[in-house]
């Protein structure tokens, strides 16, 4: 199987579906959106994955239009749709959802370290959710959230953030990540640091601790997810 990958920034790349994708025999056809790029066709890719990065959805950055044209297109011919954090968000913006701060009781609220996620009714009995516990540790890495998109169904919630995972149609979007090695985490830190103690405090060297305390965990289930969905597809 072929998968196309979207990726926004150099640090936020593939990480552990790389190595999913390796040990399955999946094609990664991974496109730079930083760089000078050729918009692909969604027409030649089984599927497609749309990683995070520190845009938001409701400001300009230069690959934004090109990359809802594509999104928009691959939903007109079908194919499975995967997105991570501000993946989810574009994707929720191609269904027609609006994408903004994230606020609980009149003030913004970031998600920065490791937090358990819910999953809803219709989540637990979701394919992409299969196998998974009813309370799921995951990676949550933003400060923007989203709307519901018209048909879509509501898979996750937290308790900062309701709209953690939703399904429409053939296409998933998670507000976490799973894909992220210690590596990574680390090296967010660097790169969003001036982003991160905006209106919030992190102790660096704990979220580093857990990084590595959770690596295992977070290896199995990047790959049951991955799993999970490449399933839906065949």
């Amino acid at each position: 199987m072929k998968f196309l990958v979207l990726q926004h920034v150099p640090h936020e790349h593939p990480g552990l579906i790389s190595a999913w994708a390796e040990q399955r025999g999946v094609g990664l056809t991974i496109v730079g959106m930083w760089k000078p790029y050729r918009r692909p066709k969604a027409g030649d890719f089984d599927a497609v994955i749309i990683l995070g990065g520190p845009m938001a959805v409701y400001e300009e950055f230069p690959s934004k239009n090109d990359e809802l044209a594509f999104i928009k297109d691959a939903l007109d011919k079908d194919k499975h749709i995967l997105g991570f954090c501000l993946g989810a968000q574009l994707l929720a913006n191609a269904l027609g959802a609006k994408v903004y701060p994230n606020e609980k009781n009149g003030r913004p609220v970031k998600e920065i370290g490791y937090y358990d996620i819910r999953l809803t009714d219709f989540g637990t009995e979701d394919p992409l959710f299969k196998n998974f516990q009813p309370a799921i540790k995951v990676l949550q890495w933003h400060g923007d959230t989203f709307d519901l998109p018209e048909r879509g169904i509501l898979l996750a919630s937290s308790d900062d953030c309701k709209n953690q995972a939703f399904k429409c149609h053939k296409s998933y979007g998670v507000q976490f990540h799973m894909e992220f090695t210690p590596q990574m985490v680390e090296k967010l830190i660097l790169e969003d640091r001036e982003w991160i103690y905006k209106d919030y405090q992190l102790d660096d060297e704990q979220l580093k601790q857990q990084s590595k305390a959770y690596e295992e965990l977070m290896a199995k289930q990047c790959n049951l997810l991955m799993d999970n969905f490449i399933a839906t597809i065949q």
